[in-house]
């Protein structure tokens, strides 16, 4: 799975949970934070966090958690531990 796929895929599960909290989409982009700019809160977050472990076959460990602040750093995380899995 390339960068690209790994980003599209992030961004589709933040619009999915963006919705539910009646988040503007216009707010979601890839720089965006998603407390600051999006309002998410924690459980989204974990909300997020536990997809993408589901969704990419990865554990991500909590120490990673506070670096995890937009889908760009999200893209680089999963990207790390793909790389370390293989």
């Amino acid at each position: 799975m390339n960068q690209e796929e790994i980003k599209d895929t992030i961004r589709e599960l933040i619009t999915e949970i963006a919705e539910d909290m009646d988040v503007d989409e216009e707010s979601i982009t890839d720089d965006a934070s998603f407390v600051e700019d999006m309002g998410l809160d924690s459980m989204a977050l974990l909300e997020v966090l536990a997809t993408m472990e589901k969704k990419f076959g990865i554990s991500i460990p909590e120490s990673e958690f506070p670096n995890i602040t937009s889908i760009n750093k999200c893209t680089d995380t999963v990207q790390k531990y793909l790389s370390e899995k293989s």
